[in-house]
């Protein structure tokens, strides 16, 4: 009977020792499910807070794709004015050209003619004065 009393003894530690060991491990496990929750509650929260900054960005890359696009048609609009204003420097290259020439060609005969009367007048004065006096005497 002593060893039947022992054995029972036995059989009842062994079932607390077990109880303790499972309660243990459970509550480990509780512990690790609950870890495991919150970092899953971390991951989602990171998650969505990189969502959120790569819609931001997405939004701020296309603002600025828009103000590159706005800053390319105004170049193009300079470029277009630039373009119109070259033609017009050549224009007025050319009737500057032209009026220089004819400037020229003025002065030229402007010349000519004050020479002309310069000699001209004191001349017929000199031949209608000598005719007059020719004839006079």
């Amino acid at each position: 009977m002593k060893t039947y009393a022992a054995f029972i003894l036995c059989f009842i530690c062994c079932l607390l020792f077990s109880q303790v060991a499972f309660s243990q491990d459970f509550s480990s496990v509780d512990s690790d499910l609950a870890l495991l929750e919150s970092l899953i509650a971390d991951t989602l929260s990171n998650t969505e807070e990189q969502q959120k900054l790569l819609d931001d960005l997405r939004k701020s890359l296309d603002e600025k794709g828009n103000l590159i696009g706005n800053y390319e048609s105004i170049i193009t609009g300079q470029e277009n004015l630039l373009k119109d204003l070259q033609a017009r420097l050549n224009e007025m290259s050319e009737t500057y050209k032209m009026q220089s020439a004819l400037s020229r060609k003025y002065e030229r005969r402007s010349r000519f003619w004050r020479t002309f009367t310069l000699i001209a007048i004191p001349a017929t004065a000199i031949a209608s004065g000598s005719l007059v006096w020719g004839l006079s005497k």
